[in-house]
């Protein structure tokens, strides 16, 4: 299995993941002209795609799903309330594939956990190819015991590190938006992604992407610093940090 953060932060977010026989994106919060050049970049043709999979319905996850689904004839799966809330996106004619428990899209299964967020449901996945197991979680304001339990057999990850919080608390943004990000349904700050891989950090780790950064209330050098502050000097070397603007590389897991 390899995967490629195609985008990650709060104007938009994708994610390739794909096995031998499958091509996935994990929401398409992009338009569907971006992710098309965002593909081109790392020499993927748009309609390789089997499926896109959604992990909940803000507009930074859904924005370009439709008219990419309906141009390359690409299936959506998600949350059936997600997929309810999408609705003005989408046409009657276009393929929907409602879930409520683990899925299987040819060689690849997700398997949904719930994460804390002000868009209900959301959802992280852990997706599986033969036993390489990838954890994409962002988009949560706390950590529950539910989310350790899912992530930490991964062998590879994409986690969210949003804010550092004395720039949040110090920073443009009005008070009410400040709590928001920083509340149990907000986003997750570069000490609680550190807290939560001290934790988990386990011999099979091999990747960790660090994603969903703010642009106004972190820099990736303030992430990784904090992230790694929290892990062995030998763990440093796993970290990368994703931003808004950036295609990764094609990480193998």
């Amino acid at each position: 299995m390899k995967f490629c953060v195609l985008a990650s932060g709060s104007k938009g977010n994708c994610i390739l993941v794909e096995s031998r026989n499958c091509r996935v994106l994990v929401d398409v919060g992009l338009s569907a002209r971006e992710i098309e050049r965002r593909l081109q970049r790392i020499d993927t043709d748009p309609t390789t795609i089997d499926a896109i999979v959604l992990t909940h319905a803000h507009n930074d996850h859904v924005r370009g799903v439709g008219v990419f689904s309906r141009r390359f004839g690409v299936p959506v799966h998600g949350h059936p309330e997600t997929l309810d809330s999408i609705n003005r996106l989408l046409r009657p004619e276009q393929e929907l594939h409602c879930w409520n428990d683990p899925f299987t899209i040819k060689d690849l299964t997700f398997k949904p956990f719930p994460v804390s967020h002000d868009c209900v449901p959301t959802v992280g996945y852990l997706i599986d190819e033969n036993g390489r197991r990838l954890a994409l979680c962002t988009d949560l304001g706390v950590v529950t015991e539910e989310v350790k339990s899912n992530i930490r057999t991964a062998q590879a990850m994409l986690l969210e590190s949003n804010h550092d919080p004395d720039m949040l608390m110090n920073g443009p943004y009005p008070w009410h938006l400040k709590e928001r990000i920083s509340s149990r349904v907000g986003h997750l700050s570069n000490h609680n992604t550190g807290e939560l891989l001290q934790e988990i950090l386990h011999p099979g780790l091999r990747k960790v992407v660090l994603g969903h950064l703010s642009e106004n209330n972190n820099t990736p050098d303030l992430a990784r610093e904090t992230v790694c502050d929290y892990l062995s000097y030998q763990a440093e070397s796993l970290i990368d940090v994703i931003e808004q603007k950036s295609v990764s590389r094609l990480y193998d897991v």
